[in-house]
């Protein structure tokens, strides 16, 4: 400080002697100015430092201390979403799954279904075919009787011409009789019945 003070004092001489019109009062050195300008500094500093940085200094502080407590939460909220996004990526993989065993069951209850309604058909289709076989085989039955009948009356027509008489009922019943063993139908109504698509 002392050296400083000497420096100044040497600078203020040269510069009254270059200038020795210059009166400029900041340029002289004065200890009591010196003396007043360290103490307003000294109080001035000391004002600041109580009113000024330590407020200051504390909002700083508080201010670092809200965003250390931001950038936490900041990284709490990202661990949350994480968390969350694994949860979701695992209930989808397990609605997937569970979709994926929906349609399976539905796709086997369909196959279930499909093939009781075939078995079902196929059953009302041998229904229906036993159903027709049976009314072909009455058809046949009754063609059959209708054809014996027809045979008697062209047996007893062809009769009456040979004979050219009448016959009387015993006659006749004789006459078919014989007509329709040496006709032998059975041939006939067996073929009629066994008419199979």
């Amino acid at each position: 400080m002392v050296d400083l003070i000497t420096q100044l004092s040497f600078l203020g001489l040269q510069a009254e002697g270059t200038t020795e019109e210059s009166d400029n009062p900041l340029l002289k050195i004065s200890p009591g100015l010196m003396i007043w300008t360290l103490v307003m500094f000294a109080i001035t500093l000391f004002i600041m430092k109580r009113y000024v940085f330590g407020p200051v200094g504390e909002m700083i502080e508080k201010r670092r201390k809200d965003i250390a407590d931001s950038i936490d939460q900041a990284e709490r909220s990202r661990d949350e979403a994480n968390a969350l996004l694994e949860d979701y990526k695992t209930r989808l993989v397990e609605a997937r799954k569970e979709a994926d065993s929906l349609r399976e069951q539905g796709r086997k209850e369909g196959e279930l279904q499909r093939a009781e309604l075939v078995a079902q058909a196929q059953g009302q289709r041998e229904r229906v075919l036993a159903d027709a076989d049976a009314q072909i085989a009455a058809q046949a039955r009754s063609a059959a009787s209708g054809l014996r009948d027809d045979v008697v009356d062209l047996a007893l027509a062809a009769a009456e011409k040979v004979s050219r008489r009448s016959l009387d009922d015993a006659e006749h019943r004789r006459l078919i009789e014989e007509a329709i063993k040496e006709a032998d139908l059975s041939t006939v109504s067996s073929n009629g019945g066994s008419t199979n698509p």
